[in-house]
């Protein structure tokens, strides 16, 4: 299926955390927008691999996608030496042929983050590679933005997700086996806490108010961004602007 979004995440809830706001933001637009889950989540302290892929679906359909994919990759073995991983994720994009792809940021505690960014970034080069091993067409990507993860960076752009925010914790809430979630036992963790809530909640404040609004979502840009009307892009399209 072709999209014109394709939103990659090391393992299940990572789109939803990072960029879940521009995903149903995107979707409410009226772009075709695909979720791509890279491992299943299978070594996550809380919960199975089987109540994670149940909730991803939950996930899925609150931010209202076209479709979510899980490549099984292992959870704590992504690894961007590895060619069978990086074709993978290139035949993805060969296959749905987006426009535009979100993925991760490659500053991260996380080895699978780090880990996934990195072949995320270098299939999105390979993929427009006539010679590259596929029997899929080469495609190229217009864009790659890259979201932060664990880190609080210096944006590049930010997107207003004001309007979906409420929808994007809702989606993130679905992993019931994974994070707060009153009446759900298990281990005790930072991501089941309610204090990893107010962390998320607080860091979509953050970036609203870095550019007048009241939730944002961070991007990284790989490349320089060609802009043929800067007025539209900077007065007309951006709203209030704190400065």
């Amino acid at each position: 299926m072709s999209v014109d979004v394709l939103a990659f995440g090391p393992h299940p809830d990572d789109v939803e955390l990072f960029c879940g706001g521009t995903v149903a933001k995107l979707v409410n637009q009226g772009y075709r927008v695909g979720m791509i889950d890279m491992t299943r989540g299978e070594l996550g302290t809380r919960g199975s691999a089987e109540e994670r892929a149940a909730e991803a679906e939950d996930a899925a359909k609150i931010l209202g996608v076209h479709l979510r994919e899980n490549l099984g990759m292992p959870d704590g073995g992504l690894n961007s030496r590895d060619v069978e991983q990086k074709s993978l994720i290139v035949d993805t994009i060969r296959r749905h042929k987006p426009d535009l792809i979100l993925g991760p940021a490659a500053k991260d505690r996380h080895p699978d983050h780090l880990q996934g960014a990195t072949l995320v970034e270098e299939a999105v080069f390979f993929a427009y590679v006539g010679k590259y091993p596929s029997e899929l067409e080469r495609h190229k990507v217009s864009a790659l933005m890259r979201y932060p993860m664990w880190w609080h960076a210096d944006a590049d752009l930010i997107v207003d997700v004001s309007e979906t925010w409420e929808q994007r914790m809702a989606a993130a809430k679905a992993y019931k086996t994974q994070f707060y979630t009153p009446g759900v036992d298990g281990p005790k963790t930072f991501l089941a806490s309610e204090q990893f809530v107010e962390w998320v909640e607080g860091r979509g404040s953050h970036y609203g108010a870095i550019v007048g609004v009241k939730r944002g979502e961070p991007y990284l840009l790989r490349n320089p961004v060609p802009v043929d009307d800067p007025i539209q892009l900077l007065v007309n399209g951006a709203g209030t602007v704190n400065v």
